[in-house]
């Protein structure tokens, strides 16, 4: 018969929950994505209609002339940047607004699994402070100072705690206890500390990608200058617009990656610092404890 662990049952339910973050970040950026396209559409329209519902006279014929010779103003804004873009800068933004939800999705996560380790660490210590040896055995799967001390009793049942023994056997014993509790503690660091390298890749790649697509786009505006044989701003300018748009994705990505990667760094160090002070804190209760058996 297969047992399921407290352990891989939390690893799976985090699986799900980072899943189901990523699912429902995209879903809120696709609908915002339409709302946008929506409002471009209704400004689009919006000019047309005022055109239509002019009031002919006298001044209307009198304008007229001038009015249809000149163009009508285009909108160039974001959406249409995008879908004017070259295919290799559309893959770039693509790509980085990816990059970007994924760093939202760890963020939602991470929350989620930091708070909750904390909560039961703390109530573990309360337990482990007030000797209360039912609640310590309830709580100690669900927190990493629980496990920790789990595998230090095991050591201690090893040695027997009513048996005489001398200072340096002592000694012995609370370095066991401390290499074996270290086991658990690593394995709890490498489990909050999962998806901090894919932070810290789109924190420091990302600018460059960025930038390659710019490089790119404003390659192809060159590219155009050389082949209609003019420098006319009205043509480079909506090459380079889309250029510098990836640029801006880049920064949008790494910006937040990088932030949120030195949070969660200084939140591991702070929850590795307290692990250690609980391994310090249990390793002396035990020496007083067999010095009392002394």
């Amino acid at each position: 018969m297969q047992t399921t662990t407290p352990h891989a049952t939390a690893n799976r339910w985090q699986t799900r929950l980072r899943l189901a973050a990523l699912v429902i970040l995209m879903g809120v950026t696709g609908l915002t994505a339409n709302l946008v396209v929506a409002q471009a559409d209704q400004e689009q329209v919006a000019p047309q209609t005022t055109t239509t519902e002019a009031t002919p006279g006298a001044e209307s014929a009198e304008f007229a002339p001038a009015l249809g010779g000149m163009p009508a103003q285009e909108r160039f804004g974001v959406r249409e940047m995008f879908l004017q873009a070259d295919v290799v800068v559309k893959a770039v933004m693509i790509f980085l607004v990816l990059c970007s939800l994924a760093t939202w999705a760890i963020l939602f996560e991470k929350l989620v699994v930091f708070g909750r380790a904390r909560r039961a660490n703390q109530r573990f210590l309360k337990a482990f402070r007030d000797d209360d040896k039912t609640a310590m055995h309830e709580q100690a799967d669900a927190s990493a100072m629980g496990r920790m001390w789990q595998v230090a009793q095991g050591e201690l049942r090893r040695f027997g705690n009513d048996r005489k023994a001398d200072a340096d056997q002592i000694n012995r014993l609370l370095q066991r206890m401390s290499l074996t509790a270290s086991i658990p503690q690593e394995r709890d660091m490498a489990r909050l500390g999962s998806m901090m390298g894919v932070l810290a890749t789109i924190g420091a790649t990302a600018p460059f990608i960025g930038l390659f697509g710019t490089v790119w786009g404003i390659l192809n505006s060159f590219a155009s200058i050389a082949t209609m044989k003019t420098a006319s701003l009205a043509i480079v300018a909506p090459g380079i617009a889309e250029a510098l748009l990836a640029t801006a994705l880049g920064l949008f990505a790494a910006i937040p990656a990088v932030m949120i990667f030195n949070k969660f760094a200084r939140d591991i160090n702070h929850f590795v610092g307290s692990l250690d002070n609980f391994s310090a804190e249990m390793l002396a209760t035990t020496s007083r404890q067999l010095d009392e058996v002394r």
